[in-house]
C-alpha cells in the first residue's frame, strides 16, 4: 500500500521555529504530489503563517492542548500540568488526528519529547500506525532521563519505523543515553533560509561586529556565557560590538545581564530579523556559545554567507566546522573555553575573509539543496506499513 495521507505532529511550544522547516517543506512536497496532509500543533494562541499556507493548500490543521508558558508563575505551571494530565485521562488529545486514518505519523521534537506525548504513542501502537521520528536536538552534557524513562524511550524507538537526526552527534548521544542502537536512523540537514547562496563581502569602515543569531534561551544557546566573556576588560577595550538577533523567553534576563556586566555601550538587541543576508552584510563573525544543539541553521547560513563561526563542541558543529580552518571550536560550553576560542579567532582577524571563504565552500558542498523532497522520500521509504 502506498502512502496517501501523512500526519505531522509538532511539539514546538512557540508559533514557529527552525525545527519546523524540514517537515513543513516535506508537507508542501507531499501536497504537490497529491498526498493528503493533517497537522497537529500545540495551541499557543496564534497560528504561524506557514501553517496557514499549508491549510490554504489543502492540509487539515488540528490544535491540541498542552501549552505551558515557561515564564508563568510556578504554581500556575504546576496546576496547568495537573489539569492537562487529568484531561488526557478523559480524552486523548491525538484522537482527532488518528480519526483521520493517516498511513504514517511524522513526529518532530527533541530526542526525548515523546516522554511528554505518551498518548500519541498509545494510539499509534493501538492502531498499528508507523511513526517516523524527526529529531531536531538533544542534550549531551547531562543524561536528562532516568532508567524508567530510558526503558520507555527504547520502546518508542524500537516501535518507530525510522528516525532522522540533524547531526551524527545527536544520534550517537541518543544511543549512548538509551544504551541501544537505533534502527533505520539517518542524518538529514535542515533547510537554509537564504535568498542567495553567494558570499557576502565583509563589512568595511565599521567596528568589528560580532553577532549571535538564536532564540533567546540561555540554557540552550548560551547568551549568558557570551556576555560574561565579553565583560572582561580586554574585550571592552577592543572596540568591538555585539549584536543579538532573536526573540525568546529569556529576553529580560539577557537585558539584566547586559546591565549587570556594564555592556550597554557594546551590546545591541535587534529582535527577530527575517532577512539573514542583511545580518551578514552588517556583521563579521557569528558567535554561538550553545550548551546543546542539533545542527543550528544560524551556523550553516553564516558559513554559506562567508562568515567564520565561533561555537562550542556540541551537536553537529564539528561535523561542519574544522577548527582553525573554516571556523573556531570551543571545547566546552563554558566561559573559559569560549573565551579561548574567541581569542584565537581575534588573533586571526586579518584572515577572516579567507576563513569565511573556507566556511562557504564547506557549507555549499554539505547543505541539502532539496531538503523537503529528501525528507518526503525518507517518509515514503520507511512509513509504508504494507
Amino acid at each position: 500500500m502506498s502512502i496517501k495521507k501523512i500526519a505531522y505532529i509538532s511539539f514546538i511550544k512557540d508559533p514557529w521555529g527552525g525545527s519546523e522547516h524540514l517537515w513543513y517543506l516535506s508537507a508542501k512536497e507531499a501536497l504537490d504530489n497529491e498526498i493528503k496532509i493533517v497537522v497537529s500543533s500545540i495551541d499557543v494562541g496564534q497560528i504561524a503563517e506557514p501553517l496557514k499556507e499549508l491549510e490554504q493548500q489543502g492540509a487539515k490543521l488540528f490544535f491540541r492542548r498542552g501549552f505551558i508558558h515557561p515564564n508563568w508563575k510556578k504554581n500556575i505551571r504546576i496546576l496547568q500540568k495537573i489539569r492537562y494530565a487529568l484531561l488526557d485521562l478523559i480524552s486523548n488529545p491525538f484522537t482527532p488526528i488518528i480519526k483521520e486514518k493517516p498511513d504514517c505519523i511524522v513526529f518532530t521534537g527533541a530526542a526525548y519529547s515523546m516522554l511528554l506525548n505518551k498518548p500519541l504513542f498509545k494510539l499509534a501502537r493501538k492502531h498499528k500506525i508507523p511513526i517516523l521520528l524527526n529529531i531536531q536536538v538533544n542534550i549531551e552534557y547531562t543524561r536528562p532521563i532516568n532508567q524508567e524513562e530510558a526503558a520507555y524511550l527504547r520502546e518508542i524507538y524500537n516501535y518507530s519505523a525510522a528516525a532522522s537526526f540533524v547531526s551524527e552527534r545527536n544520534l550517537r548521544v541518543t544511543e549512548r543515553h538509551l544504551a541501544t542502537h537505533i534502527h533505520n536512523s539517518i542524518v538529514l540537514s535542515n533547510p537554509v533560509n537564504l535568498s542567495s547562496l553567494e558570499i557576502i563581502p565583509l563589512p568595511s569602515n565599521t567596528p568589528l561586529r560580532f553577532a549571535i543569531v538564536a532564540n533567546l534561551l540561555v540554557n540552550h544557546k548560551g547568551h549568558d556565557i557570551l556576555l560574561e566573556v565579553l565583560s572582561s576588560n580586554k574585550w571592552k577595550q577592543r572596540g568591538i560590538e555585539l549584536h543579538i538577533y532573536g526573540t525568546g523567553y529569556d529576553k529580560s534576563y539577557i537585558e539584566e545581564l547586559i546591565h549587570f556586566f556594564n555592556l550597554e555601550e557594546l551590546v545591541t538587541m535587534h529582535g527577530k530579523v527575517s532577512d539573514i543576508r542583511k545580518i551578514w552584510k552588517e556583521n563579521h563573525l557569528l558567535l554561538m556559545p550553545s550548551l546543546n544543539e542539533g545542527m543550528a541553521l544560524a551556523v550553516i547560513e553564516a558559513m554559506i554567507c562567508g562568515r567564520p563561526v565561533v561555537t562550542t563542541d556540541v551537536g553537529g558543529n564539528v561535523e561542519w566546522i574544522v577548527d582553525n580552518i573554516n571556523g573556531f571550536i570551543a571545547e566546552g560550553a563554558n566561559v573559559r573555553s569560549f573565551d579561548s576560542a574567541l581569542e584565537r579567532a581575534w588573533s586571526r582577524r586579518d584572515e577572516w575573509e579567507l576563513i569565511g571563504r573556507n566556511a562557504h565552500e564547506t557549507a555549499i558542498l554539505r547543505y541539502d539543496k532539496e531538503p523537503g523532497k529528501t525528507f518526503l522520500n525518507f517518509i515514503l521509504a520507511y512509513g509504508d506499513r504494507s
